[in-house]
């Protein structure tokens, strides 16, 4: 039986945090039971900050999806926008999370319990000793356009061949369709952005947060009365084999890529970064010392050269 909370079930909960700068609170939605080994639980919680909150940069062991839910901010140097969605590896370093001038609040959602983020430079030596690690991120926006009852959109970068996949859905009042099968996957958060859905006679406004797990089979939705707009997030099989990073652009034997031994991030010569004021055909060593990581910050003495095969 897949779980489920909204905003108004746990809001009570919220809890400040004390924070070396700005100011923070978090409210669980999802949570594993304390005091207790389980690892094969569900994590979903709100993260919340007004405007001079930083979150450094770190790397979870776990798979991970943040929603944007109000607010904005920059995640390294990336503009973070209502409703999209960041995924990141595990073992993926990430930020820093810089808050926006009204706030940033955002859903943190893994599929099973995670120790907690492990900060760079500190841990920095324990994340290079992983082996076989596949770091990759990427953000991406939902698009809820509707045509017909029902509406159900696949992002087109969020995905992989392990299961990885996160699609927008649309739904008008009281309209009912069937999620998108979690069974090859390592389970499935649904994510009420806006409307509410309706399961087991009880109405479940955005903000709402649910879990099914691969065993439980694709999930019947039902909209409330005032529709339904929600994000549903597949997270990849763990027991598998990671992909390489498709997010690689094509080499040229004129020009070489650079990539992030942190995060994966790669700097292609021949493309440049024009929107950080290095034009395309800008070599490696052209590149300045000042110059950092868009996804983790990390500088440029952390980035190797691509072999070309």
């Amino acid at each position: 039986m897949p779980k489920i909370a909204s905003y108004d079930d746990v809001k009570a909960n919220r809890i400040k945090r004390e924070l070396p700068r700005g100011q923070g609170w978090r409210t669980n939605f999802l949570t594993y039971p304390e005091g207790t080994n389980v690892t094969e639980e569900p994590m979903g919680f709100l993260v919340e900050g007004n405007h001079e909150r930083v979150i450094r940069p770190h790397y979870h062991e776990n798979d991970q999806f943040q929603v944007i839910v109000s607010g904005g901010g920059v995640l390294g140097k990336h503009k973070l926008t209502i409703h999209a969605v960041h995924f990141s590896r595990a073992y993926t370093p990430y930020g820093p999370i810089n808050f926006g001038a009204d706030g940033l609040s955002f859903l943190t959602l893994r599929a099973r319990k995670d120790p907690g983020a492990q900060y760079i430079p500190e841990a920095r030596e324990k994340l290079t000793a992983v082996a076989n690690r596949q770091p990759w991120q990427v953000t991406e926006a939902p698009d809820f356009t509707r045509a017909g009852d029902v509406s159900l959109r696949p992002f087109t970068q969020i995905k992989d061949e392990r299961g990885l996949a996160a699609y927008s859905l649309s739904m008008k009042a009281g309209a009912t369709t069937t999620a998108p099968d979690p069974a090859q996957t390592a389970g499935q958060h649904i994510v009420v952005t806006k409307g509410s859905l309706s399961y087991q006679g009880r109405e479940y406004k955005g903000l709402a947060v649910a879990f099914v797990k691969p065993h439980e089979g694709a999930w019947q939705i039902t909209a409330g009365p005032e529709g339904l707009e929600a994000i549903v997030l597949n997270y990849p099989r763990r027991e598998a084999v990671a992909a390489a990073n498709d997010a690689v652009i094509a080499k040229s034997p004129q020009h070489r890529v650079w990539q992030c031994m942190l995060c994966a991030f790669t700097y292609d010569e021949s493309k440049g970064m024009p929107d950080e004021g290095v034009a395309a055909g800008t070599r490696w060593e052209d590149v300045p010392e000042t110059w950092t990581c868009p996804d983790c910050s990390a500088s440029k003495s952390d980035f190797q050269m691509e072999v070309v095969g």
